[in-house]
This record gives C-alpha cells, sequence and structure tokens, in this order.
C-alpha cells in the first residue's frame, strides 16, 4: 500500500471516531463530551383553587329593608331584656356599606358596658361572607328560621371586641347585628357571637311582625 493511501485510510479513521465521540444511544440532539445534557424546567401551573362555596337555605319570605329604620327593630321589652339604656339612628360610614342606615344601642347603666349596632344593609347580601375572601371567621348560622352568617374578626384571642350576625332577609339585602365590647377583657369571643345572635333573632322577630 503506497503511503498516500495509508495516509488516506488513517485520516477516515479519524474522522468516524471524531463522529462517535459526540453522539450518544439517546434520541434528540447530540451532546459532545465534557458537556452535561439540561433538563427543561418544571411545568408551573398558575391556576388557584377555587373559593369555597357555600349553600344558603331558602328564605322563609323576603324582608325587603329599604324603608326600614334600625332604631324601630327592637321593642321596648326587647331593649329591656338586652339592657339597653340608650339608642341613636346613625349611617355608616364604612367603604363597605357607605350611608347604610344605623342604629347604635348602648348598654351603659352598668357594667360591663358594650353596644349593639343594628344595620339594614341593602347594597349585597350574606354571600361575601362566607367566601373565605374577607378578613373574617365566618360560619353559616339559622336565626329564626333564615340563613345567616355569623362572623368576626380573626386573632384577637379569647378576649375579642365585637362578633356580628347578619341576616338574609332578602335579595341582596342583610340585616346586620353586632355586638361591641366597650369595658376591655369582659366577654370571651363566643360570648359576644352569642349576644350577636339574640340581638339579630329579637331584631327578625319585630321585622316579621311588621309585615
Amino acid at each position: 500500500m503506497s503511503s498516500k493511501l495509508f495516509l488516506s485510510a488513517s485520516i477516515a479513521v479519524l474522522a468516524l471516531g471524531g463522529v462517535a465521540a459526540c453522539t450518544t444511544g439517546e434520541t434528540g440532539s447530540p451532546v459532545p463530551q465534557g458537556e452535561q445534557r439540561t433538563e427543561d424546567p418544571p411545568q408551573v401551573s398558575n391556576t388557584t383553587a377555587p373559593a369555597p362555596t357555600v349553600e344558603i337555605p331558602p328564605r322563609p319570605a323576603d324582608l325587603q329593608l329599604d324603608a326600614v329604620d334600625p332604631c324601630t327593630l327592637l321593642t321596648a321589652d326587647q331593649l329591656k331584656q338586652l339592657k339597653v339604656d340608650r339608642t341613636r339612628s346613625t349611617t355608616s360610614k364604612s367603604e363597605v356599606f357607605p350611608g347604610a342606615k344605623q342604629c347604635v344601642l348602648n348598654v351603659s347603666a352598668q357594667e360591663p358596658f358594650h353596644d349593639y349596632n343594628i344595620s339594614a344593609v341593602t347594597t349585597e347580601g350574606i354571600g361575601p361572607w362566607l367566601t373565605g375572601k374577607r378578613n373574617v371567621e365566618a360560619e353559616l348560622v339559622s336565626v329564626g328560621g333564615y340563613g345567616a352568617a355569623r362572623y368576626f374578626t380573626p386573632g384577637d384571642g379569647p378576649n375579642s371586641v365585637d362578633c356580628t350576625t347578619t341576616i338574609d332577609v332578602a335579595p341582596g339585602q342583610q340585616l346586620m347585628v353586632s355586638a361591641d365590647a366597650v369595658s376591655p377583657l369582659t366577654f370571651t369571643q363566643e360570648q359576644l357571637c352569642q349576644m350577636s345572635e339574640e340581638a339579630a333573632g329579637l331584631a327578625l322577630a319585630t321585622l316579621r311582625a311588621s309585615r
């Protein structure tokens, strides 16, 4: 064999060896020796879990609040039962229900001092309180046969400052009654919730009797 033929054959063998060094037994693009194959990043889902839904029971009857003065929703006997000694009409200054009619009821003749607040909300039903999207601890309860949301602000500990029971009285309307502590460290969270629920039941009874 001539030296030219021998040199050509050697070059061919070296070329084939170089190709073999750059290939693998896996499918896909070849990866040169000395380099690492990078894996595709994991796929991240941007979907969020839907908010829990709570089925509010049907109302025994619709009780519209448009023409209702909240201060008329407790009779003299009911006020005495709750130990209320003063009432005054006002309107809500909150961002959620601005202008809603309210009645503030004070228990100030003897300790423990506390207030009740009755609001006639005509711009929203109770549903949003039960979605978990608001900064409250809420549960569905029943007051006088009507569905109601009972809620309070979380993180107050065993001695809270307020609790609210709000009743689904008509489409897009709620009768809201809160119990607010004035004397500090006098009521537990459960006591205030029971107080708001009792007052809400009395107000509802008066509202139903007026129809």
